[in-house]
């Protein structure tokens, strides 16, 4: 019999609950390492024991691992890090990576289709930098919404926007005649380079960038409590507000305490905050949200060959799938919210 996380199932059913269970728990929640194999021995040890299988015991797989998340990812691990369980370093470097796939793939299937050779217009390479400025700012976006910096990252989002404005204007007003031409392999190689590259970025280094400097000043510690609240945790602005309005009140009962003295780390009393049974809600609007702007991108990306509508074209039919994809994935996890109490 396979093993799962170095356990042996007795029955087939009870295996692919366990990697059912642990596909849950590591995607959506990322816990901390060794949780998953000290649950799946509780859940082994307990099915042993009464002979019954794993789903009569704890449930479906799936609603396990988002208790198990709730009872056991505590403040200590989820200080710092965004519903996904991600770091701002994590996070921009993933999207660095998935940046640099995506690239690697469109212009592969650009080498397939026109051959070894490319022209490059003055349209096309203007629309090419814009849109690589555009996927840069939207990194920066998630990664400083993650640590918590959410009005620099309404600057980068804003900043993508005009990009992507600039690069349709680019491509309707500037000439499409060839500027020069460019052996197809180029692009390719420097889309896996980039790929490459953020994935050998330590996470802790990009962690960094994104810091911000510590301070005992009680001011400054409620904004980056807003921001926590509002940027990695998902809280509604209103209910951040309150919670700041809270803390605020507390200080002005204790003039002579800082906020630091009072309430601790705010990275770790912002998560205390956020958790409870809401956190698995917001963490799946979220997931929603994202596949939403993803297929936007995506429309906006291959506007004229979806407008074209034309059946023979690979660029229509990628373009369709991939908009249908990320539109069905927001589907589902929108209503899979609706669930979460």
């Amino acid at each position: 019999m396979a093993a799962t996380s170095g356990i042996r199932w007795g029955r087939k059913e009870d295996e692919r609950w366990a990697a059912a269970f642990t596909l849950r728990l590591v995607t959506e929640f990322r816990p901390p390492k060794g949780l998953v194999d000290q649950v799946l021995s509780e859940v082994h040890e307990t099915v042993a024991e009464t002979g019954r299988p794993a789903k009569d015991l704890f449930g479906e797989p799936g609603a396990y691992a988002a208790c198990v998340a709730a009872d056991r990812i505590d403040e200590t691990h989820t200080s710092g890090r965004n519903l996904q369980g991600a770091t701002p370093g994590e996070q921009f470097t993933d999207a660095l990576v998935m940046a640099g796939l995506g690239a690697l793939v469109l212009f592969a299937m650009r080498w397939i289709r026109d051959g070894i050779w490319t022209q490059v217009s003055p349209a096309s390479l203007a629309g090419t930098v814009l849109l690589a400025a555009c996927v840069l700012a939207g990194c920066l976006t998630v990664a400083l919404r993650t640590a918590g910096r959410v009005r620099a990252a309404w600057v980068c989002a804003s900043a993508a926007v005009v990009m992507v404005v600039a690069g349709i204007a680019a491509l309707s007003a500037l000439p499409h005649a060839g500027l020069f031409t460019l052996p197809a392999p180029v692009p390719v190689a420097l889309s896996a380079a980039v790929m490459a590259s953020a994935h050998r970025l330590p996470d802790a280094t990009a962690d960094r960038w994104f810091a911000r400097r510590r301070s005992q000043d009680s001011a400054q510690w409620m904004r980056r409590l807003d921001g926590q609240l509002r940027g990695p945790h998902g809280t509604p602005a209103h209910q951040a507000r309150e919670h700041v309005a809270e803390v605020r009140s507390h200080l002005a009962s204790a003039p002579d305490s800082t906020a630091q003295d009072e309430f601790g780390d705010v990275e770790a009393y912002a998560a205390g905050l956020a958790g409870g049974p809401r956190r698995t809600r917001r963490a799946l609007r979220r997931k929603a949200h994202a596949a939403v702007i993803f297929a936007a991108v995506v429309a906006v990306a291959n506007l004229d060959a979806l407008r074209s509508a034309e059946v023979t074209s690979l660029w229509f039919w990628s373009g369709a799938l991939a908009v249908s994809l990320a539109l069905g994935y927001a589907a589902v996890q929108y209503r899979n919210s609706r669930h979460q109490r």
